[in-house]
């Protein structure tokens, strides 16, 4: 492999799907849907430490997150003419701090964690003591918010096609129980007439990617003063790194496009209870989830398929759907623990966390009848996966850290011998970075990054320590309203690299426009270089509102 076992992936029966976790589970920073949507605040972000971000300072960014009363609060009711109150703030230990909305906003996010702001009094009618909630009653509302964005893609390789034509709409609706219960309903609705234009795809992939929706971020949250609940299809956002994904090991990743989408609509909600709790500088949390969601990487076919699997002649491949394990009962559960605090300006976690492994490795079942046939089967093994992080702000520049490791993870081998073409092995990934932000608005952000497979087999046709790098550059010294940006990921084994470039143009309040390239290299079996006949030029519009 290539630097996809690098970034995480597990390695196809050639080489390795483009799971783009960057070690087990790294995850963008993505923005959470308050930033999505460019809107108030209306729902805490994905809690991620109550201690104060050691990188705010450095990226520029001053998005914190309010306590889930302050998140969700309506105007204030008028008081009556009896004698009012006054209620006491909300308790308002740290969410996690709203992450980058896509590469846009890269090095304008704070880090991780933030703290909250006090939530703003509201005058109500004086309640009995014992009634804590009607002491603080908001006033009723329901908020709508969304985003609609346009795409337009064009494929550059020997023969140039349309990839995309997506149609993208996000819709949103807050509201309030009563002062400690607030909900959120969510849902993501695509349609992309290119899957209708022609013969280029298959009728499977046509099928997958014409018309796609799922339920978005939708849950119930409670506040209980010291602790806060979250009941629902959720993001929990457990890394601290810029742009990937390392010790965010607990959301999938839509990756039928790959990486290319701006980081803020790449991941999935899982359907989770989050239990957090708060005490000055430590903040804990629990996550159950019932049902794990898997990463979505397509179907065969697809242009971004990320299994570069080459057959011999005469032989047929049959590919099985990738669907979460659902057999007995506890195959598809998951559930961790996260602890993090702040101990003299370094922001400190660790975590524990098993599950499914959301990426799958590829069985295959040899047929070596009159018509032979390899039947390949995503297999989602069970992964115990232990983490921490660390962030420090220097003031001329932020340290970021991360290492995970990774217990049971199954890789694919080309050894013919071998069965299902499976071995399990364990892995170590661990990322350093550093951000730095000029007063001019120029940002730098480097990442140096490895893996090392601890039960290494040669079959395996990677290295058993791999090496990457990235480097992201953005500036806002141009024009305040355009912001150009370029991100090289790479190898430092082989060439091999992804180049993505883009200019984006907020020419109205809500509106931007942006135009890009994104450009593969490497070997046909690789991470990137599967994808060399993908590069391509695009153009997107989106509308908040």
């Amino acid at each position: 492999m290539s630097l996809g076992l690098l970034l995480g992936a597990n390695a196809s029966w050639a080489s390795e799907p483009l799971a783009l976790r960057f070690g087990p589970g790294l995850q963008v920073a993505q923005a959470s849907m308050d930033d999505l949507f460019e809107a108030e605040p209306a729902a805490p972000a994905e809690s991620a430490t109550a201690a104060p971000t050691p990188a705010a300072a450095a990226t520029g960014a001053a998005a914190s997150a309010e306590s889930l009363d302050a998140l969700f609060e309506g105007p204030a009711q008028s008081a009556s003419p009896a004698p009012a109150k006054t209620p006491a703030p909300a308790t308002t230990p740290a969410g996690e701090a709203a992450s980058a909305e896509s590469l846009d906003a890269l090095f304008d996010a704070p880090a991780p964690a933030a703290t909250a702001a006090p939530a703003p009094a509201t005058a109500t009618t004086a309640a009995p003591a014992s009634d804590p909630l009607a002491a603080a009653e908001p006033a009723p509302g329901i908020v709508f918010s969304g985003l609609y964005q346009n795409e337009f893609a064009y494929a550059v390789p020997d023969e140039g096609h349309i990839s995309s034509l997506k149609q993208l709409l996000k819709l949103r609706l807050n509201g309030t129980l009563n002062a400690r219960v607030k909900w959120q309903i969510g849902g993501d609705f695509e349609y992309d007439p290119v899957f209708q234009l022609g013969d280029y795809y298959n009728k499977q992939v046509k099928e997958d990617q014409l018309v796609f929706g799922y339920v978005d971020e939708t849950y119930l949250d409670i506040d209980a003063d010291a602790w806060e609940f979250r009941l629902g299809r959720q993001h929990i956002i457990w890394g601290e790194m810029v742009g990937l994904f390392f010790a965010d090991v607990i959301s999938p990743i839509d990756l039928r496009e790959s990486i290319l989408p701006d980081f803020d609509l790449i991941r999935i909600p899982q359907w989770a209870a989050r239990a957090e709790y708060f005490s000055g500088d430590f903040h804990g949390e629990l996550v159950f989830i019932p049902l794990t969601t898997i990463d979505n990487v397509g179907v065969y076919g697809a242009e971004y398929y990320p299994y570069p699997i080459s057959l011999p002649p005469g032989v047929k491949g049959i590919f099985l759907e990738d669907k979460a394990p659902r057999g007995d009962f506890g195959a598809d559960l998951a559930a961790g623990a996260r602890a993090s605090y702040l101990l003299n300006g370094w922001d400190l976690s660790a975590f524990y966390y098993t599950s499914p492994d959301k990426t799958a490795a590829l069985s295959r079942t040899l047929n070596l009848g009159v018509d032979p046939t390899v039947t390949f089967k995503p297999v989602h093994g069970r992964i115990h996966q232990i983490g921490s992080t660390l962030a420090k702000d220097f003031g001329v520049f932020v340290l970021k850290a991360e290492a995970i490791e990774t217990l049971d993870r199954l890789l694919n081998v080309d050894r013919l011998s071998d069965g299902d073409g499976l071995v399990k092995t364990d892995t170590l990934t661990y990322v350093a970075g550093i951000d730095w932000a000029g007063e001019t608005g120029h940002n730098v952000n480097l990442q140096f990054f490895q893996t090392w497979l601890q039960n290494y087999d040669p079959a395996m046709q990677f290295k058993d320590l791999e090496s990457g790098a990235s480097i992201l550059l953005t500036t806002s010294a141009l024009h305040p309203d355009i912001t150009p940006e370029v991100l090289w990921i790479r190898s430092l084994d082989r060439n091999e690299w992804l180049l993505e470039s883009k200019i984006t143009w907020e020419f109205a309040a809500d509106w931007r426009a942006t135009l890009g390239t994104d450009i593969f290299a490497g070997p046909p079996t690789s991470l990137f270089g599967q994808f060399d006949h993908t590069n391509r030029v695009y153009t997107e519009f989106r509308h908040n509102f």
